[in-house]
């Protein structure tokens, strides 16, 4: 009994080293079905455009330029987000309580993003896409807006004062890493 298995493994490992098995994926279509065609609606012809009329349809996503502490909001400030400017070290109100919330504002492409509470490190519960709207950085993005950086958001609940430090590293060149920190109150 002992020899027909042996027999049997040593015949697979055989068939395996001379047949070796590939596998293929099967190809994948490429269609476009999101959005119809803006030719359907108004129709152009040929003759009246040229390749120089149109722009190219994407870009290089911008750099990260910079982060800031943007707002803190907590319990013991009534809930309230107070909003800090670039460049301030520490928060005017103070901040405790069962909910803490910190929103980093990153102008640019970053990713690898990460925050410290007191010297733990966090990862962002939300990360959403920012753009300019009528000259102002805004998360409700109209249709077709092309986002311009994002905004983290981490939690920080049970903390009564300490400091933040976020940093995050640009996705394209020069791909330098940015860095900023807070007190909070």
């Amino acid at each position: 009994m002992k020899k027909n298995i042996y027999i049997g493994f040593a015949f697979s490992m055989l068939v395996s080293a001379v047949f070796p098995a590939y596998s293929q994926e099967e190809p994948v279509a490429e269609t476009i079905t999101a959005l119809d065609s803006p030719f359907l609606e108004n129709p152009t012809s040929a003759n009246e455009t040229s390749s120089q009329d149109y722009k190219p349809l994407r870009a290089p996503a911008p750099a990260l330029s910079s982060v800031y502490v943007y707002a803190v909001a907590s319990t013991q400030n009534g809930g309230a987000w107070e909003y800090i400017g670039p460049n301030k070290i520490a928060t005017a109100q103070d901040h405790g309580g069962a909910q803490v919330r910190i929103a980093v504002l990153e102008v640019g492409y970053g990713n690898n993003r990460f925050g410290w509470i007191d010297g733990q490190q966090k990862s962002p519960y939300q990360v959403n896409g920012v753009c300019v709207v009528s000259g102002y950085y805004s998360e409700s993005c109209p249709v077709g807006s092309t986002y311009v950086g994002w905004m983290a958001y981490f939690n920080g609940d049970g903390m009564s004062s300490g400091t933040f430090r976020y940093q995050s590293t640009s996705t394209n060149a020069p791909y330098r890493t940015l860095s900023t920190s807070l007190n909070i109150r």
